[in-house]
């Protein structure tokens, strides 16, 4: 799955999308309704650490754009040194007739 820095990026891009957005979201609600959220004591300390796991979340969607981006311009170098021809020697038909 994680194999390589362009897939190892996307996988981890997904997940701080999803982050991000959840984080996000308890912020706001914790900065406009916190009474809807039970269990929480210091309101501000929990505002606090959400908008601090969203930074988080957003410093690693960012971080691995840029992996993206830098796996697919090796990629493209790497095709355009490769000089690849396919083989013309003795292909076999399998089957076509003559």
């Amino acid at each position: 799955m994680c194999s390589d820095l362009g897939a190892t990026s996307r996988c981890c891009m997904g997940y701080s999308i999803v982050g991000a957005l959840f984080t996000f979201w308890v912020g706001m609600m914790l900065t406009t309704q916190p009474f809807f959220i039970g269990g929480i004591e210091e309101v501000d300390h929990a505002k606090e650490s959400a908008f601090g796991a969203f930074g988080t979340f957003i410093f690693t969607f960012i971080v691995s754009v840029i992996g993206i981006w830098y796996d697919s311009q090796n990629k493209a170098e790497e095709m355009e040194e490769g000089d690849y021809q396919l083989g013309g020697g003795d292909v076999p038909n399998y089957g076509a007739a003559h």
